[in-house]
């Protein structure tokens, strides 16, 4: 019995002991290694990511070398710097040595390409003795076209194309090559205004809302407005509290409606909403919208103080400022020429005074 008791006991150490290791780190060990160029030198800055059970960024100095501590059998390491190609590397447990991770030159662009709703600049690079010309009309670059000496400022609304060669200087047909698409939307105030980020700060009022990529006007998805019980219904977008009375923003938005059996054409608006009440609620603006096309909304707004409803003013504090697109009103709705499903994309509201500038 004693002997049993005494087997039990050590049993439990051991188990306890096995929890300890993993709570507090035992069983850890320490990878390291050196990042260099095809000469050898070596090279800082070199962002890494070493994933193992969870991951670790680290960057590193200026002797090119990095260390960190991590657990499990094996870890995989990835390594980024512009101008620089580098091979993914994996670490065992077992290896118990240093590694060294190799960059070669690789023309390199940054920002990655795709959909931005602020201004941006594309960085091209490459190490080595080499030469960058550029293009932005979507032509392929040669020696004779502009040459890259510093970031490239995408701050107009539009879809561009960088591409870019690298010529060596010391064998020029030594190239390299590149492509990147921008697309830009300047929302203004509006976040999100192209609904790529899903539904965040975006509601629906007697409606449903469902983020798509089967239609789009810019960027990759749209906004999809179904289960409409009125007219008034739609995407409602609360706007932020630091606007003003009397500021004047241009707001549009861009609609597309499909429905077999919609009407040809149909009135659309934006409006103004000042909490959940329908009393200060004022149209914006309108348009008459094609049904297959995506058709533009806009207009020139300024925030009221107060908004008129059966002759008495209806104060605006503020408070709860919105807008949201809609069909336009109309007593005994058809589901068909009043609620049909509808798209909606490129939102924006920007303060006039900003846009003049």
């Amino acid at each position: 019995m004693a002997t049993t008791l005494k087997q039990a006991r050590i049993l439990v150490l051991i188990l306890v002991g096995v929890l300890l290791a993993g709570c507090f780190g035992f069983g850890q060990w320490k990878v390291s290694g050196i990042v260099t160029d095809p000469a050898n030198n070596p090279l800082a800055g070199v962002t890494l990511s070493v994933k193992a059970g969870k991951t670790v960024t680290l960057t590193t100095g200026d002797d090119g070398k990095w260390s960190t501590t991590v657990s499990g059998k094996e870890v995989e390491i990835t390594a980024v710097k512009d101008g620089y190609e580098f091979a993914p590397v994996v670490v065992k447990k077992a290896d118990n040595k240093p590694v060294t991770i190799v960059g070669t030159p690789k023309l390199t662009v940054s920002l990655a390409a795709g959909y931005y709703e602020e201004p941006i600049s594309v960085t091209l690079a490459i190490a080595g003795n080499y030469t960058i010309h550029y293009t932005l009309d979507g032509s392929d670059p040669t020696a004779e076209s502009e040459e890259y000496t510093a970031p490239i400022a995408i701050d107009e609304p539009g879809k561009v194309t960088v591409k870019a060669i690298a010529i060596n200087n010391t064998d020029p047909t030594v190239t390299q090559t590149i492509s990147a698409e921008y697309e830009y939307h300047n929302p203004g105030i509006i976040i999100n205004g192209g609904f790529e980020f899903g539904l965040n700060y975006w509601h629906g009022r007697s409606c449903q809302l469902q983020v798509t990529d089967a239609e789009s006007y810019n960027g990759t998805h749209s906004v999809l407005v179904t289960d409409r019980t009125e007219t008034g219904s739609g995407p409602r977008y609360d706007l932020p509290t630091t606007i003003q009375h009397g500021q004047k923003y241009k707001v549009t938005v861009w609609v597309k409606y499909v429905a077999e059996a919609a009407p040809e054409t149909r009135r659309f608006q934006i409006c103004f909403q000042e909490g959940d009440d329908w009393r200060p609620i004022e149209i914006i603006t309108g348009a008459e919208i094609t049904k297959g096309e995506w058709g533009k909304i806009e207009g020139v707004y300024t925030i009221p103080t107060a908004i008129i409803r059966d002759g008495q003013p209806i104060p605006i504090p503020l408070a709860k400022p919105r807008i949201f697109i809609e069909t336009s009103w109309v007593a005994n709705p058809d589901p068909n020429s009043d609620l049909m499903d509808y798209y909606v994309d490129a939102v924006s509201m920007i303060l006039v005074e900003e846009e003049e500038q």
